[in-house]
């Protein structure tokens, strides 16, 4: 059912990374949700690539802000420009899901730029 937000890398017919993007237009804000790559092509630059496909779509989309919630990859977040937000940075929507138990940071990459 939401495939649509999806981006696959595949290789060899095999889906190696994905990503996805859910956009609350309302509020010219998106999440980036599900970014993961297979632990044998990490090395690539395939989460980069990922990544860079996602900001341009976000970017045709009017998004002005892009927010990620992630356990355990801060630091590679970080390490691309995002910064650390707060759960009232979070669209109203978006706050009203938010899994308190998995304790997730939250980071936001402005794309005004």
């Amino acid at each position: 059912m939401e495939i649509g937000h999806f981006v696959v890398l595949e290789r060899d017919g095999m889906v190696i990374g994905c990503a996805a993007l859910y956009p609350f237009p309302e509020e010219r804000v998106a999440e980036l949700a599900c970014l993961v790559v297979h632990p044998e092509y990490r090395r690539g630059r395939r989460g980069d690539l990922l990544l860079e496909h996602i900001l341009r779509c976000a970017r045709e989309e009017g998004i002005r802000r892009l927010f990620v919630l992630t356990t355990r990859t801060a630091h590679w977040f970080r390490e691309r420009g995002f910064e650390p937000g707060r759960i009232e940075d979070l669209p109203v929507r978006r706050r009203q899901l938010y899994n308190w138990r998995r304790n997730s940071k939250i980071f936001i990459l402005d794309l005004q730029e």
